[in-house]
């Protein structure tokens, strides 16, 4: 399947491809607490595999941040392995060269390559923990991503995968009749649900180990960023996501590579 090429749509002014990432999803307090609440997963995911596998796992961790952008989860990988005493030597891996010269500008010491999800600029099984997230709603051929994720991490090795939660009964009714613009006009080519991104893994031969909910997908973008910045937003979301976890506004799901395949 196509993939865009980035430089045609640098060229062409395409605001996805250009437009700060750091500005868009740290920019505010609400904004910036639920990706710090999303690092903090993902250090709980890396410490519940390292105790699943503690006579396997080194001391100093490989980590590819595959479709890293703007470097921002790579900046959260950096600040949880401190907070944690996390020994992890980073690499990053984007098809945009204007988004991996921003993140070459948050961290100096993180490796950075440019390449394609379907060709992954990495030899066999490089890395201990690979993460994606929020790329692969994004892919058109997600089974020849998965096999390059799968291709690079270690037997055994652990993979965390992030999406919208946009399949569900609210993101579709958001994108099909309360915002349907929305619909038209995403670049998301999945919509994935807990059952299709657990499907997606299994079948690229991962073994699901662990699913996250984070907030809460209101059928209106307006109300979810109005939420999203206030203390008794975050407080109703929570409440929403226990009484209907199925409609969790994101997924993030841990799995691992098995030892014998």
């Amino acid at each position: 399947m196509k993939q865009h090429r980035p430089d045609l749509e640098i060229a062409a002014g395409n605001p996805w491809y250009l437009a700060d990432q750091h500005r868009a999803q740290m920019g505010s307090g609400g904004r910036r607490r639920v990706i710090e609440r999303r690092w903090q997963v993902f250090a709980d995911m890396v410490g519940r595999w390292r105790e699943r596998r503690r006579s396997a796992t080194p001391a100093a961790l490989t980590v590819l941040d595959a479709g890293c952008g703007d470097g921002i989860n790579l900046f959260g990988l950096r600040t949880v392995a401190e907070r944690h005493g996390l020994n992890m030597r980073l690499f990053g891996v984007d098809y945009n060269p204007v988004r991996l010269a921003r993140a070459r500008r948050v961290d100096a010491d993180v490796r950075l390559q440019q390449g394609s999800l379907y060709r992954l600029p990495f030899a066999d099984a490089s890395f201990d923990v690979v993460l994606c997230n929020h790329v692969i709603e994004h892919v058109p051929d997600t089974p020849s991503a998965l096999a390059e994720l799968h291709r690079v991490l270690r037997r055994g090795g652990l993979l965390i995968v992030g999406v919208p939660n946009e399949g569900c009964l609210l993101g579709r009714a958001r994108n099909h009749v309360i915002q349907p613009w929305i619909g038209r006009t995403t670049d998301h080519v999945h919509f994935f649900t807990v059952e299709t991104v657990s499907e997606a893994l299994r079948t690229a031969g991962f073994d699901v180990r662990q699913i996250e909910r984070e907030t809460f997908f209101f059928p209106c973008s307006y109300l979810n960023t109005l939420c999203t910045e206030f203390d008794a937003g975050h407080l109703l979301m929570a409440g929403l996501r226990r009484l209907a976890p199925s409609q969790a506004g994101g997924l993030i799901v841990a799995s691992e590579r098995p030892v014998y395949a």
